[in-house]
């Protein structure tokens, strides 16, 4: 008798009670993988924001470089001058980098960095912004060109702690310091050089 009662339930198949607790614990596995490819993308998206926003903080740091090494001298913290070629717009500035002192126009003597507030809303939080002679095709500054004002990096935090740069008293040493506000304002990510 038991192996005829055995015989007839394997020709029914699965109860509806073995089929609604075969699909909900199908549904609570496929919910936790949901979860894990989630919490992975996003690890990978955070991942992906800070190291561009590494690169463009070092492309900078490169740019300021080049521009010291062609530079006949620097100012750290240097106050507003009418001659500068840009406007300031309520931005601080923050380092002057003379270029060509025999030169006779104003827009290609001076390199002027400052932080403060975007121009527009595309802009996220406080920038860094350069004024100077444009850059030609050829990756060459243009010496008789007219000067531009371009931001350079956004995501400043708004302390103004963004861009500093310090000269160390007893050498002419310059140290430079880069910081951004990543993922959303909760990290912060931050570059450092000495020239």
């Amino acid at each position: 008798m038991i192996k005829r009662m055995n015989e007839t339930r394997a020709e029914k198949g699965f109860t509806l009670i073995e089929l609604l607790l075969s699909i909900s614990l199908g549904s609570m596995l496929f919910v936790v993988f949901l979860h894990l490819i989630g919490a992975d993308l996003r690890l990978g998206s955070s991942m992906a924001s800070r190291l561009r926003e590494s690169a463009q903080q070092r492309r900078t740091l490169e740019l300021i470089r080049g521009e010291l090494a062609i530079g006949s001298s620097w100012t750290v913290d240097p106050a507003p001058s009418h001659q500068w070629s840009c406007g300031m717009a309520g931005r601080q500035p923050v380092l002057a980098i003379s270029l060509d002192p025999s030169s006779t126009e104003v827009s290609s003597r001076v390199i002027v960095y400052s932080v403060g507030a975007a121009p527009s809303a595309i802009w996220r939080g406080q920038v860094l912004m350069r004024c100077g002679p444009a850059y030609g095709l050829d990756g060459v500054i243009r010496p008789g060109g007219r000067a531009q004002n371009r931001v350079l990096m956004d995501g400043l935090p708004k302390d103004g702690s963004g861009f500093q740069s310090h000269q160390d008293p007893h050498s002419k040493v310059l140290h430079l310091a880069l910081e951004q506000a990543v993922n959303d304002g909760s990290g912060r990510l931050r570059s450092v050089a000495v020239f």
